[in-house]
């Protein structure tokens, strides 16, 4: 249903484009042609036609700016005002004799493609009976009140017509081929969403079975550390106990966030909180174990954005260490540079390294288990990208001549409006 919604919007967006070209053909028509006419009162009638396009036209297009669902009716309703006001134009002046009958076919060749087929044979029946009617009655063409013969006058009306013919197909049909490209394009990308979905599913199932076989030899270690507490009470003994327990609280952390660090941000829940703030706690931690300086520039005007923060910190954390050993390899040991801020509605971290750049297969960045590194996982790249699929962002590596940019980016959250003190607060757009 959603499609053909979105389908409608497209057919209804190009049926106007086409009704501003066929007024215009009908203005310059009318002005050559307006001689041949029974009688000049015809205008009156004529001009009424035209305003009526033009209202239904104004008013196509206050539905499509309201942006909401189009029923094929709508449509119907459209093409209908079209074809009544043709036969118009046609019974006004010389009927079936009018060589711009032949607009007829463009509106059944329409409603074929945005109509379904019941509605589309409907209007081909108006569209038949409105010609049929054309041979029952018709107010004729006076060609001896023209200047030009008639013999010169025909030609240059069928050719009239043929060239609006030829535009309005040529359009339609670029438009419709547009609109199937732009189709295809989001098939891919709905696709290739679904496969790196599939892909993350496999790696959060390797992740929770690595949490739960990890779990049990952990809290063994932790039992025996204890029970060595109260065996041995020594200094060296103490000290020696209190660094493997923060060891082992260190390694249970990790265990704990090992599935939302596979990628899952589901694992975790949404918080709403300043991009600038969950950047500053990533870096914090990735400052304590790191060879290189990094700089940090704040342009986000604290902009709020909906992001899972376990699975954030782990995603910037892997970024952050790829630039550093991607640096360190060409023995460049200048500080790196993250840039945070607002472009439109969007949220953006831009981390610059000045390393040896993306590898050969540059696509394959992202891809789990993709790696150029010889200890590495290939599930840093796809973290990251997976959080910003998650919150409707993206990332995406940019190539320098002295480096590499990784964009990451994510839609700005509403602010939250807090009510006066004493009153609970309320947040709008979620958090």
């Amino acid at each position: 249903m959603q499609s053909r919604a979105d389908e409608s919007h497209v057919w209804l967006r190009w049926l106007t484009r086409l009704r501003w070209v066929a007024l215009g053909a009908q203005a310059v028509t009318l002005a050559f042609a307006f001689p041949l006419l029974d009688s000049f009162t015809v205008l009156v009638p004529m001009g009424v036609l035209m305003l009526a396009l033009l209202v239904a036209n104004v008013r196509a297009m206050q539905v499509l700016a309201r942006k909401t669902p189009i029923h094929e009716l709508t449509l119907l309703w459209q093409l209908t005002v079209d074809v009544l006001s043709l036969t118009g134009f046609f019974v006004l002046g010389g009927g079936p004799d009018n060589p711009f009958v032949v607009l007829y076919f463009i509106h059944i060749a329409m409603g074929s493609i945005m109509l379904r087929p019941s509605l589309a044979a409907l209007l081909a029946l108006l569209a038949l009976a409105s010609y049929s009617l054309l041979h029952l009655w018709h107010l004729p063409l006076h060609f001896e009140n023209h200047t030009i013969e008639e013999g010169v006058l025909r030609p240059i009306g069928q050719l009239l017509a043929f060239v609006v013919s030829t535009i309005s197909v040529a359009v339609f049909v670029v438009g419709l081929a547009d609109t199937l490209r732009r189709r295809k394009e989001q098939l891919l990308e709905a696709r290739d969403r679904t496969s790196r979905t599939d892909r993350l599913r496999s790696v959060g199932t390797m992740a929770a079975g690595a949490a739960h076989e990890l779990n049990t030899p952990l809290s063994t270690i932790g039992l025996r550390i204890r029970r060595i507490g109260r065996r041995y009470d020594d200094p060296d003994t103490a000290r020696d106990l209190e660094v493997m327990k923060a060891q082992l609280h260190r390694c249970t952390r990790i265990v704990q966030q090992l599935l939302a660090g596979a990628g899952d941000p589901s694992a975790v829940g949404m918080e709403q909180v300043p991009l600038s703030t969950l950047v500053t706690d990533a870096v914090k931690l990735w400052e304590k174990g790191s060879t290189l300086e990094l700089e940090v520039v704040d342009e986000s005007r604290e902009a709020e954005v909906n992001l899972p923060r376990v699975a954030f910190a782990q995603a910037l954390t892997n970024l952050l260490e790829n630039a550093r050993e991607a640096q360190e390899s060409v023995d460049d040991y200048t500080p790196l540079s993250l840039r945070i801020g607002v472009e439109g509605e969007e949220a953006v971290i831009e981390l610059r390294d000045h390393g040896c750049g993306l590898p050969k297969e540059p696509d394959q960045v992202g891809t789990p288990f993709f790696t150029t590194k010889s200890a590495g996982t290939g599930l840093g790249v796809f973290v990251a990208r997976q959080v910003a699929d998650g919150a409707g962002g993206g990332l995406r590596y940019i190539t320098h001549p002295d480096g590499t940019t990784a964009r990451w980016w994510f839609p700005v959250a509403p602010r939250r409006i807090h009510e006066p003190e004493g009153h609970p607060t309320e947040a709008v757009g979620g958090g």
